[in-house]
């Protein structure tokens, strides 16, 4: 193995960018201060099911405590709303998210009409706690999530507070009183694509008496004091996924659960989720920017340089121009028949919603192999044989670059999981789910080396070296990765009927598509192939669409767009 060569510069800005990525990882995790978290529980439901569920609450001790039960929503998990249960907690309730079944770390198939039982199975877990006043609770429930918890909230006098962000409101809820208070809160973003402020109207007008053409977003109706006080807010800057950490959507939800309950003494009474934003861009910056400067040194560390020739398909007399063009038309034009093809391999996986993503993702890639093989045809080069270039090396250098790939994929894994993993995303898929990424591991492998052989093999090596040259390979894949998934998810909305998925998506796309882009050219330019990046960029996309992915059917998922 070589030496690895490092210069005082380089090792002043790992150890700066280190420092920057463990105080942002303890930061991140004491914030605020008077909070006890606790992780990794779970509870079995009445039908068998395992439930995890994670718990935060005040440090100081008592008895009498009020709890708030949060559930998410669907392709969502209970990481997406730590950010609620913190404001909840330092506000003095015990908040309590969890994964639905199917969902996050929680078992089973997702099944609609079980979700109750999920939400049961906590409370049994908090009629086990002798500090908890289980005659006095609340529920959060995001898209999903609100369905089962007005269903229970509603046949039980426990609850004396619901709130639903981008979900629907019932009509015949019971009516809160003095005696049984029901207070509820709809939360709403203006750009939601599911749902409309008349949608809401409807409900609200069957539990306030008013006529909806009376009825206004924003005003509360009924009194905290009467047990019935009711509002719709609507948010001016939010759609229907950003919700999950709206700080607008948090911070109404907590405001209105410390109204319902009054007698909960707040520990602490800022406002942290803009200051935990701070701390996790803080915290990503050091770990990016840690990522990228091991590169370079393990690189030189593990391969040798004799052998480890840059891949590149020549077409000289083609124009970049004229290369990025037919990059974009091939992929819009075939992306519908490669779709198609990969329709089987969404019927037999139990992971649909990774099958969904993995299907567009091979419509672009199928588009790219047919580019690959028009470029071939005129040139010394086939089809097999560009697919073969990346091996093309010894086997022990080969052996070397998939080794670099194992480190660099683990390492950025771990750095993305302490900070959004466990944050904001969620990104460790359940037991249940693991043996599927067997099989969506290889399948993601081989769409990401196409996607490199075009954008790397071809673009990158018209473009050059240097960091000029990086950022316009960068900004160049993301605009074509853009522009598929923008016209697709739209097509795909116009097919639905509605644009659910192109709002879910497309606010996770953009940043997304910038880091792979990223990471799969600086890769390139400091190994001279593709191998080590495709294989960053599969391990953490499986991560991440294997975690969103509900387990079920794939067929029953299809069924959803007819």
């Amino acid at each position: 193995m070589n030496n690895i060569d490092l210069t005082r510069k380089r090792i002043f800005l790992l150890c700066l960018f280190l420092a920057i990525f463990v105080i942002g990882t303890v930061l991140i995790f004491i914030t605020p201060l008077g909070i006890k978290s606790t992780y990794g529980q779970t509870v079995k439901t009445s039908d068998g099911e395992t439930i995890a569920f994670n718990v935060f609450e005040p440090k100081r001790g008592g008895v009498g405590k009020t709890a708030i039960i949060l559930g998410h929503g669907v392709m969502s998990n209970k990481e997406m709303l730590k950010g609620f249960a913190i404001e909840l907690a330092a506000a003095g309730f015990v908040a309590i998210p969890f994964d639905f079944r199917g969902h996050g770390q929680s078992s089973g198939i997702l099944e609609r009409n079980l979700l109750a039982n999920d939400i049961d199975a906590i409370r049994t877990y908090l009629s086990g706690r002798s500090d908890i006043d289980t005659s006095s609770l609340g529920y959060f429930g995001f898209s999903m999530g609100g369905g089962p918890g007005i269903e229970v909230v509603n046949e039980s006098t426990d609850f004396k507070c619901f709130v639903g962000a981008g979900t629907w409101l019932p009509t015949q809820v019971r009516k809160g009183t003095n005696s049984d208070p029901l207070n509820i809160l709809m939360i709403l973003g203006r750009y939601d694509e599911l749902i409309m402020p008349a949608d809401l109207k409807i409900g609200l007008s069957d539990y306030t008496g008013i006529p909806i053409t009376d009825l206004d977003v924003n005003k509360l109706y009924g009194s905290f004091q009467e047990g019935n006080a009711s509002m719709i807010y609507l948010d001016d800057n939010s759609n229907h996924v950003l919700g999950d950490w709206d700080p607008d959507f948090i911070r109404e939800t907590r405001n209105f659960i410390m109204n319902t309950f009054p007698h909960v003494r707040p520990i602490d009474e800022n406002f942290f989720a803009n200051i935990r934003l701070i701390i996790l861009f803080t915290q990503l910056l050091g770990g990016i920017g840690l990522f990228l400067l091991i590169v370079e040194p393990l690189s030189k560390l593990l391969l040798k340089p004799d052998e480890n020739q840059e891949i590149r398909l020549e077409v000289e007399e083609e124009s970049l121009q004229k290369l990025s063009m037919k990059t974009v038309g091939y992929s819009l034009l075939l992306g519908i028949p490669g779709i198609i093809i990969f329709v089987p391999v969404i019927l037999i996986l139990y992971l649909a919603t990774a099958g969904f993503i993995l299907a567009l993702l091979f419509g672009q890639a199928f588009g790219y192999l047919l580019l690959l093989w028009t470029l071939g045809r005129k040139r010394n080069f086939n089809l097999r044989s560009s697919l073969k270039e990346p091996f093309q090396t010894s086997r022990n250098n080969l052996l070397r670059h998939f080794i670099l790939g194992l480190i660099l994929s683990i390492t950025i894994a771990l750095i993305i999981y302490l900070s959004g993993g466990l944050n904001y995303m969620g990104m460790a898929p359940s037991l249940i789910k693991i043996p599927w990424m067997f099989l969506i591991v290889p399948i993601t492998f081989v769409i990401f080396m196409i996607y490199s052989l075009i954008n790397q093999g071809v673009l990158q090596g018209k473009i050059g070296r240097g960091l000029k040259s990086l950022v316009k390979m960068t900004l160049l894949n993301f605009v074509f990765q853009f522009l598929y998934w923008f016209l697709y998810l739209l097509i795909i909305g116009g097919i639905m009927g509605s644009l659910f998925y192109f709002g879910s998506f497309m606010p996770f796309a953009i940043p997304l598509f910038l880091i792979m882009s990223a990471f799969s050219a600086f890769i390139y330019q400091k190994t001279g192939n593709i191998i080590a990046g495709a294989m960053v960029i599969t391990l953490f996309f499986t991560l991440l669409i294997c975690t969103i992915s509900p387990y079920e059917s794939g067929f029953s998922f299809i069924m959803r767009f007819f």
